[in-house]
């Protein structure tokens, strides 16, 4: 299954950011948990659509039916350092 974010359909919190992705007639919601330590989210929405699909497809969904990422499922060259 290859998820793709709706366009409009993103929401930024505090520490969190809400996708709606999208496969065909499929909807998912995608939480990217801390995202400080990501970076700006919509940069890398082809990286994180890649994650929630191989999540999706594995079975990995949190107890809310969503597919979460944090920045430990991000390739460690992508996180954001603070000093």
């Amino acid at each position: 299954m290859r998820l793709i974010t709706v366009p409009d359909k993103i929401v930024r919190n505090n520490h969190h950011t809400l996708l709606v992705m999208r496969d065909g007639s499929t909807c998912q919601v995608v939480c990217v948990v801390n995202d400080g330590a990501i970076g700006d989210v919509s940069s890398k929405l082809g990286l994180i659509e890649t994650i929630a699909s191989r999540k999706l497809d594995g079975g990995e969904l949190a107890f809310d039916g969503r597919v979460w990422i944090t920045p430990a499922d991000m390739p460690a060259a992508m996180h954001t350092r603070r000093h």
